[in-house]
């Protein structure tokens, strides 16, 4: 449409003039984002600078209205009509005075997206709608539920003065949630994950729906189907995450990040096996960012795709010079990869391109992969790593065994040559009998099903006598070396034992 009018748009409502063409324009202004103001009378219409005259196109006007407020799904307020009613809501209490005024619930439906992905977008609208009749109906006469988006919900709460107020609306839509929904011939089971910020009249709408937001999430952590309520304290973790994940970026672009190489002897001779390459983040500021802190927002929010190519390319290259190396010529690298990783379609060809790219013989890489990632879709990691191992002889270890939930048989079928003991077993094992019997149990699991045992974790001599003993081929531990640097490693690799060892 050319020419628009300045806003707004002065609607008589008057005599008939051609309904298509009336109509044509209406949809382009309210598309465009004009606001539409009523007047009833010629008078009222020529003290306005822009008419449109028009009576039969005002259903449809009224249509457009309601369609722009509303959600067309569910046929509940969207996004803009809710916020316009919390800003009223917060000017009608600036005006009374008071603490708190209302409340903001942000509702987000745990795992739905496994709904769509099993039974379809058509199953899982329905169920978004079955959902918010629900919801509809666990809140007070006056309250309004808003559908914010995709699987979430925003509810406000009118007159509400403190935190036990809004957690018995709270709990009242658990429980509406909690009978099963029936579609389809199918029983579906709906739980929700639900934020809580009580509002006071100062604030701004947005920000009110943020603070609920960012407490959903803290309920999201907590493992879902509960609530919790906002505070200051969670704004500034937000705040500090955010700032995390900027950081994390700029480091990514200005080569802040290293690799590290932890060494792996064999637990028979103290030769070192190989080594485990570790990432490792110092700021510009010289802080070190600890690994437990920067992989996890990595992870969530793809950062981990450059970070885990950045990884790969140096222990790649790294590994083609140890290789050289008259004492590193059978020795292997370990590169941690996530199940993030393992999803991405480009994956299988960036392993073969970092090993091209060093000219590296791939039977010296190896992948580990946490067992708890394994789990999230043991199919579909077990066919990327099957591929690398059966077509390039890449082959793989379970990381951190022994916290997860594997079965033998998905152990049984992983394209791998070896479990990772995981430290939270060997540490007390020499005090712990119950630790003991589980790192005996791991070890034996492994061999009958042909794959060796590296133990992490091992901080002391008894550790790796002990392990020796328990027929676990390799360790890895402080006792042995810490992460080292490119130079350091191959001074030891040099060497041909850790210094523990000597």
């Amino acid at each position: 449409m050319r020419d628009l009018p300045p806003r707004p748009v002065t609607v008589l409502v008057a005599g008939d003039d051609d309904r298509e063409v009336t109509q044509k324009l209406l949809r382009e202004l309210t598309t465009a984002g004009y606001e539409l103001r009523w007047v009833a009378s010629p008078e009222e219409a020529a003290r306005a600078p822009y008419a449109i005259v028009s009576t039969r196109a005002l259903g449809e006007l009224a249509e457009l209205r309601h369609d722009a407020l509303h959600d067309g799904l569910t046929g509940l307020p969207n996004r803009a009509l809710f916020l316009d009613r919390l800003e009223l809501s917060l000017k009608r209490s600036r005006r009374q005075g008071g603490e708190f005024c209302c409340a903001v619930l942000f509702c987000d439906l745990d795992r739905f997206k496994l709904v769509n992905d099993s039974l379809g977008h058509i199953v899982g609208d329905r169920l978004l709608m079955a959902v918010a009749k629900r919801i509809e109906g666990a809140l007070r006469p006056g309250d309004t539920v808003a559908r914010h988006g995709g699987d979430e919900f925003t509810l406000l709460l009118e007159d509400i003065g403190d935190v036990r107020g809004a957690t018995i609306v709270a709990d009242r839509v658990q429980e509406s949630l909690a009978a099963p929904f029936h579609l389809d011939n199918r029983e579906l089971y709906v739980s929700a994950s639900i934020g809580i910020a009580l509002v006071t009249p100062e604030r701004a709408p947005e920000d009110v729906v943020r603070d609920a937001d960012v407490a959903m999430y803290r309920a999201k952590a907590k493992g879902g189907a509960t609530h919790a309520v906002f505070d200051e304290a969670m704004h500034a973790r937000v705040m500090q995450r955010l700032e995390l994940e900027t950081g994390l970026r700029h480091a990514l672009d200005r080569a802040q990040l290293r690799v590290l190489y932890q060494p792996v002897i064999e637990t028979a001779t103290g030769q070192i096996a190989g080594f485990e390459a570790l990432c490792r983040w110092t700021d510009a500021t010289g802080t070190a960012i600890e690994p437990r802190e920067f992989v996890p927002i990595a992870d969530e929010t793809g950062l981990i795709l450059p970070l885990g190519r950045f990884v790969l390319g140096e222990a790649c290259r790294q590994l083609a010079i140890w290789r050289r190396h008259p004492r590193g010529q059978h020795i292997s690298v370990s590169v941690n990869v996530s199940q993030r990783q393992l999803a991405d379609p480009g994956f299988v060809d960036l392993v073969t391109g970092a090993l091209a790219d060093a000219r590296l013989d791939p039977r010296g890489l190896r992948l580990e992969v946490a067992e708890s990632s394994m789990m999230d879709d043991p199919d579909a990691a077990r066919r990327v790593l099957g591929r690398l191992f059966d077509e390039h002889s890449v082959a793989a270890r379970i990381d951190d065994f022994g916290l997860g939930a594997s079965s033998v048989r998905q152990l049984h079928r992983f394209p791998g040559d070896a479990v990772k003991l995981d430290r939270t077993f060997v540490v007390p094992m020499l005090e712990d009998e119950g630790a003991l019997d589980i790192v005996k149990a791991i070890v034996a699991l492994a061999h009958n099903l042909g794959m060796e045992v590296i133990a992490e974790g091992v901080e002391t001599q008894a550790h790796l006598d002990r392990l020796k003993l328990l027929g676990c081929e390799y360790a890895q531990g402080f006792f042995i070396a810490g992460p080292l640097d490119a130079g350091a490693a191959t001074a030891l690799l040099e060497r041909g034992t850790a210094d523990a060892m000597t």
